[in-house]
């Protein structure tokens, strides 16, 4: 096919926006709404200037060692650029890879300017506004303008989702792409994109796509919608396609779409569809390849890694027989568990759970549509804890129906379970999840960070949310912002060691709740605290690598 030399597609991972910017952006609303709160909870002010936590952590490496490591969460292999670059590929359309933009703008530049590229995808599985993929689409302008960018994945599809069309279309001319793909998965509607531009084709032959035809106007066209159903077992990343300094020593790993469950602040089973799984044969496959090339650390993104419970078992065998080599991650399911599935996760390599406990009350799990108790939570974070295991438990504060006591009670079930690790997240509230079909009821109005039911506002929970943070004892906080639970792997990838982890979060939940209370809080007690976390024998040398 004529052209075909010519590179294909750039696809493009996460952009992590300054987090002054974020923060300026956000101050703007602490009248009305609890994002600013939210992010008050997630973050540090420190030396005159508000940062995330592995901000914070390279200042204190600095400090200790004179060095700044330019630590990011967001260097882990990104799984979804990696999947669709191999999907891609496998199909002989010429295809790079940014894994992180913000670490990628020259070699990015490069690839713009010199291989002119018919189109850059950009997923947007981490964002939940358009600024950071606006700033892509703007330097792909400045750098290639006759490059068609195309944007797709979960953002997309929630704006699709609760947005009618004329403020949809608004909304996509302000990002700026050339295409949207509407599709829960969408990774086929990319390539045929890309094939009716290496020929010069009708985009309007392409499902999913709500596209530009003409830039003069600027009117979006809809094809018809023809939802994907992709091969698990014959579109898993093929990691051979990568340089294996690329995915070592921590990677992440999909092997299911979808979830078994429906809870009712969640819409992602309806738009995923039925749950579908990789093949075990194909997992064993991916496995001992990892292994032959040094992978360390695996990170499984199932949304319900232990679902179902004789499969998962099977994993943790299958793992035990490759050697435990691994150390690894997953969501865990608390309420779709037993003892002996607690024990082979141990003797597998299982380091790291996270949980979506989000209440501690039994009738707030009601409304919440988790099928599980609270009995079965407290069990299984006791059993991690008897094996070793680190546990996040994920709170949601704010759910309908919640009330102080409702509260209360979830404070009082993390006092007794004691994970390792958890957070309060104040309630977001999406108007397009099944909870919503109950507003009248709840007397629910609002959305996103801006809402009151009958049992509280959101300020109310932003104020339980700092409350909890100041009082209870045990657990630490693990925040948002880059620094939640998959920072684990990723610093133990590095060297870091998980009781370096839990000290440092000790220090910087104190410098949190400080924040709490003042503009420019004093910390001086703080900062020798924290570099002697990270000051001993053979950490500097030895220990910060990969």
């Amino acid at each position: 096919m004529a052209g075909q030399d010519r590179l294909d597609c750039i696809v493009v991972g996460h952009n992590d926006l300054d987090f002054s910017l974020v923060e300026q952006a956000l101050i703007k609303t602490r009248h009305n709404s609890a994002a600013y709160v939210d992010l008050q909870a997630n973050s540090v002010s420190y030396r005159g200037r508000r940062m995330t936590y592995m901000s914070l952590l390279n200042e204190v490496l600095k400090d200790a060692h004179g060095k700044d490591y330019g630590l990011h969460e967001c260097q882990l292999p990104h799984l979804g650029t990696a999947y669709l670059t191999s999907f891609l590929r496998r199909r002989g359309f010429a295809v790079e890879m940014i894994n992180f933009f913000n670490e990628s703008l020259g070699f990015f530049q490069d690839l713009l300017e010199s291989a002119a590229p018919r189109a850059v995808a950009i997923t947007t599985t981490l964002y939940v506004e358009h600024s950071p993929i606006q700033e892509i689409v703007a330097f792909v302008r400045r750098h290639s303008p006759e490059t068609r960018i195309i944007v797709g994945g979960p953002h997309v599809l929630n704006l699709c989702a609760t947005h009618q069309e004329e403020a949809l279309d608004f909304i996509l001319e302000a990002i700026g792409a050339d295409l949207y793909i509407h599709d829960s998965q969408g990774e086929l509607t990319l390539a045929r994109v890309l094939e009716q531009l290496r020929r010069g084709g009708d985009l309007a032959a392409v499902p999913n796509l709500i596209y530009v035809a003409d830039p003069a106007d600027q009117a979006f066209r809809r094809t018809p919608r023809a939802p994907e159903n992709n091969d698990m077992n014959a579109e898993a990343v093929d990691w051979r396609q990568f340089d294996s300094g690329f995915i070592t020593p921590t990677v992440q790993m999909r092997t299911a779409r979808s979830c078994a469950f429906s809870c009712s602040f969640c819409r992602y089973p309806v738009n995923a569809g039925a749950l579908t799984l990789t093949g075990l044969e194909v997992l064993e496959g991916d496995l001992r390849y990892l292994q032959s090339i040094g992978v360390r650390n695996l990170v499984f993104i199932d949304d319900t890694f232990n679902v179902p419970l004789p499969r998962f078992k099977k994993i943790c065998r299958l793992l035990i027989e490759l050697g435990a080599s691994f150390d690894w991650y997953s969501f865990f399911r608390a309420s779709n568990s037993d003892d002996e599935a607690i024990d082979l996760m141990a003797e597998s390599g299982c380091k790291g759970v996270f949980l979506g406990i989000e209440s501690g009350d039994p009738t707030i799990l009601e409304y919440m549509a988790k099928h599980a108790t609270v009995e079965k939570y407290l069990h299984a974070i006791r059993r991690f804890n008897q094996v070793g295991i680190t546990s996040f438990a994920s709170i949601i504060v704010g759910f309908p129906g919640e009330t102080d006591e409702t509260f209360q009670n979830t404070c009082e079930f993390l006092t007794a379970a004691n994970p390792t690790f958890y957070r309060g997240e104040i309630y977001y509230h999406y108007t397009n999840v099944p909870i919503h079909q109950r507003a009248e009821e709840l007397g629910l109005h609002g959305a996103g960070y801006s809402w009151r039911h009958r049992g509280m506002d959101w300020s109310r929970a932003a104020e339980l949310v700092q409350q909890i943070y100041r009082t209870l004892p045990g657990p630490r906080v693990l925040p948002g912002y880059m620094f939640d639970f998959w920072a684990l792997p990723y610093l133990t990838g590095k060297g870091f060691s998980i009781d370096q982890v839990r000290a440092f979060t000790d220090v910087a939940q104190g410098m949190v709740v400080r924040g709490f209370d003042q503009a420019r809080p004093d910390h001086g007690a703080d900062e020798e605290r924290l570099r002697a976390i990270f000051r001993s024998p053979g950490q500097e040398a030895g220990a910060l690598h990969g």
